[in-house]
């Protein structure tokens, strides 16, 4: 076999595997590629960092069919309002095709320019002639398409990550509602505190993915706006008629007119960055707890999936868990670039633009997987109610103490009940039970009496916990 071939064969394979461009664009690629050197276009590892349906929104494909569709709505508007001819425009709507556009000559003048628009334009020209190369383009900039078209994907993916977050919240309601009631230590600063239940505690997550469902709606009409004003965002080039067709051109795209183009301001793409990022602290918090309650001297839970060890037979790791915490870490280094990409200076500054190129893709990818991680984890997660009994059980009895303190408050007062427990414990002797320490107690156990029992039942301490979670769970229920 040649060379030439041999090059031929390994990028079709390259092409195929990772669905970077169609089948027949493959077949007939000679050019040498770089090998996959990313987690997220890597034969192996990609599934692992995205889900197929967010990949789609940001697939090159999809890409520049959008900067087309910007080209194919911009002529249309402009015609209806003659800018430019509507015989010219319905040239243009032809022409401006994606099985037009040769993608190893759009790459190599994205590499040459820096820029893909410009090879872009170059190509529909080629296709369409002068009725084409005439009009395309007219009045617009390289920016104008290329924000207009992520405004489109970004809008698509806040969509999907919504279905997503209303998924796992359909799951973390049934888990709550469930278990509302199944008594587990609480812990704070990782010692045992007062009980809560397990329902208790799903709710949080439940009511946080909520929260997040309610900023990707405020967030969407934000960021959903158009940008079509030309060069430095005057509009200058298209003429009186101008603000006319920058509306027709956002109608058509079914998005909204911005007060005033954003060439440079950037804030809604940050916000973007932003209400994306929080969606993966709530998912890292979730997986370090479903972590901490995963090991063996825990075992109050487990993960219905799990990952093998290539060593030890007996382990099953929690993956779901593993991932959620790992992507969460990549997504808080991306989120620190929210605040890169608003560095423009004077109309625009290529420099932070490009930033965003990478990092918006990049959040949404890591973000859906890890969704579909919670999703899947919460689908087959085994609880163990009688496993958080007994770890309760542990504390012998002293994570009640706030029980018996605020009995004893409503007769002499929260200081001084705080004191008396406090000074009682202090004087136990070593592996002596909280009842213990009453018994021996003259006063704690007169002013206790009969009432010992049910101080001491954890299932008589959950507060309004079981009604908080049946208020959240309504709540939620009304905005799925």
């Amino acid at each position: 076999m040649t060379m030439n071939k041999t090059i031929a064969a390994v990028t079709t394979t390259i092409y195929l595997i990772t669905g970077c461009c169609n089948v027949a664009q493959a077949k007939t690629s000679t050019n040498t590629i770089a090998p996959n050197v990313s987690v997220f276009d890597s034969a192996i590892y990609r599934d692992l960092f995205g889900t197929p349906e967010m990949r789609s929104i940001f697939s090159d494909e999809n890409q520049i069919k959008n900067w087309l569709l910007y080209e194919r709505v911009l002529a249309s508007a402009q015609a209806k309002y003659g800018v430019i001819p509507k015989a010219n425009a319905r040239k243009i709507e032809q022409a401006a095709q994606f099985k037009n556009i040769d993608i190893n000559a759009l790459r190599a003048g994205t590499n040459k320019v820096g820029r893909p628009i410009k090879t872009l334009i170059k190509l529909v020209n080629k296709k369409g002639g002068r009725a084409v190369s005439n009009y395309l383009h007219w009045g617009s900039t390289t920016q104008d398409v290329m924000d207009t078209a992520t405004v489109l994907e970004i809008r698509n993916a806040l969509k999907l990550l919504d279905k997503q977050l209303a998924d796992v919240i359909k799951l973390t309601a049934q888990l709550s509602e469930k278990y509302k009631r199944t008594v587990m230590a609480a812990r704070t600063n990782g010692q045992q505190a007062t009980p809560t239940s397990f329902g208790f505690r799903m709710a949080t997550y439940m009511v946080e993915f909520y929260h997040h469902r309610q900023r990707i709606a405020e967030l969407l009409p934000r960021v959903s706006i158009g940008q079509s004003t030309g060069a430095v965002g005057t509009l200058a080039a298209t003429g009186p008629k101008g603000l006319k067709v920058e509306a027709e051109v956002n109608k058509q795209l079914n998005l909204n007119v911005p007060i005033i183009p954003w060439n440079a301001s950037r804030d809604h793409f940050a916000e973007t960055l932003a209400v994306v990022g929080l969606i993966n602290g709530t998912l890292s918090r979730l997986a370090t707890d479903i972590n901490n309650w995963s090991r063996i001297e825990v075992g109050e839970v487990k993960e219905g999936e799990g990952g093998a060890s290539s060593t030890m037979p007996q382990k099953k790791n929690p993956r779901a868990s593993e991932f959620m915490s790992g992507l969460a870490r990549m997504a808080r280094v991306r989120m620190s670039g929210a605040l890169e990409i608003t560095d423009h200076a004077d109309t625009r500054t290529g420099s932070p633009w490009i930033a965003e190129w990478s990092l918006i893709p990049e959040m949404f990818l890591i973000t859906s997987e890890s969704l579909n991680r919670a999703e899947r984890m919460f689908s087959k997660l085994k609880v163990y109610p009688e496993r958080m009994k007994q770890n309760l059980e542990l504390s012998q009895g002293y994570s009640m103490s706030q029980a018996v303190m605020q009995y004893l408050a409503v007769k002499i007062g929260r200081d001084k009940a705080y004191k008396m427990v406090k000074a009682a414990i202090k004087k136990a002797k070593p592996n002596q039970t909280f009842r213990q320490v009453i018994l021996s107690n003259p006063t704690l156990k007169k002013s206790i009496g009969d009432n010992l029992d049910r101080l001491l039942n954890p299932e008589n301490y959950l507060g309004a916990a079981p009604e908080m979670v049946d208020r959240a769970v309504r709540t939620v229920k009304k905005g799925i």
